[in-house]
């Protein structure tokens, strides 16, 4: 493919809807600038101070979508190389090489008899890896999941096609991860599932995300480690924010664990655990946790371990590894 021409109307609207359609995310102009601002042309064109349009490589309309993806959260790599010509790298010249090339037989193969029945709807790729099993073992199947995963990605990240990973059921805002205190969520419970995998691409966000939907990335965190999850009203709450309960506890046992979110930079002071103490023994819970997108102060983690409380904390590089497990 050639040149592509266009006003920076037409890119900004051809991104942004990849964006909503592939990634389930809705854009600003303004927030599609700021996220694709360091890629060279593409950025020049989309710049509302600009020249307002102008021309672009196919491929580096390709390469964009991909970054674009990518910096949402929504594709695992920034790269725009077919899993075919990742997989052929990785293992030439190694002795896994045989095992390659006999996949990658199989599997043009197994394309030709799938393809010539026009009445399929979709592809059933377990002939292919139940062949590779018989014929190579667990290396076989592995390698035949890499690529099959490989291509399922190269498909949703595709500027041309219209094949996603996930058929998003609706569209979520990007901005509303930081303005609004809504927990609606038709792909998740307490925190939407989009949102998780922006963060797990932009971490740094997590200190401008609003206070209510910390509370609910929270709640969301314990709900899939398989507790239950009161979520408080958010203010007025007594200084308690989340009660987690075993799945299965009996109504009118104590929480297992009582929770206060702290999104803020300032270091947790030792006033902050002590009233978190009080509310376990008023609630006679097993033990309180604080979670922050900071940590604790020196003095608030002496007063926590001289004085035995039990009290724990989910810190900044904690929460970091929430998001990581949780990313789709």
């Amino acid at each position: 493919m050639g040149g592509i021409w266009g006003a920076r109307e037409f890119f900004s609207d051809a991104l942004t809807e990849i964006a909503g359609y592939k990634a389930g995310v809705v854009l600003t102009e303004v927030e599609l600038f700021d996220i694709m601002r360091d890629q060279g042309d593409v950025a020049r064109i989309l710049d509302p101070e600009g020249p307002g349009g102008g021309r672009i490589h196919s491929s580096a309309f390709e390469e964009a979508v991909v970054t674009l993806l990518f910096r949402l959260g929504s594709t695992p790599e920034d790269r725009n190389v077919p899993i075919t010509i990742q997989l052929f790298h990785k293992y030439r010249n190694t002795d896994r090489e045989g095992i390659y090339r006999a996949m990658m037989e199989a599997y043009l193969a197994y394309m030709e008899v799938e393809l010539a029945d026009t009445t399929k709807r979709a592809l059933d790729p377990t002939p292919l890896i139940l062949s590779m099993h018989e014929k190579h073992g667990r290396e076989g199947v592995d390698m035949t999941m890499e690529l099959i995963e490989g291509i399922s990605r190269d498909l949703h990240r595709s500027a041309w096609g219209s094949i996603r990973n996930i058929d998003w059921r609706d569209k979520v805002e990007l901005a509303g991860l930081f303005k609004s205190a809504g927990l609606e969520t038709q792909h998740a419970r307490f925190f939407d599932q989009r949102y998780i995998d922006y963060l797990s691409r932009n971490f740094v966000m997590v200190d401008q995300m609003h206070w209510r939907k910390f509370e609910g990335f929270t709640a969301e965190y314990f709900e899939r480690e398989g507790y239950r999850v009161i979520l408080g009203p958010g203010t007025n709450d007594g200084g308690v924010d989340l009660r987690v309960y075993p799945v299965d506890a009996d109504p009118d046992r104590p929480p297992t664990i009582l929770v206060q979110c702290k999104r803020q930079k300032a270091r947790i002071d030792k006033v902050l655990v002590k009233s978190v103490f009080a509310d376990v023994l008023e609630e006679r819970a097993d033990t309180g946790l604080i979670v922050t997108t900071s940590t604790l102060s020196p003095g608030a983690e002496t007063t926590r371990t001289a004085r035995n409380y039990p009290v724990e904390a989910a810190d900044r590089s904690t929460i970091r590894t929430w998001i990581d497990k949780l990313r789709s």
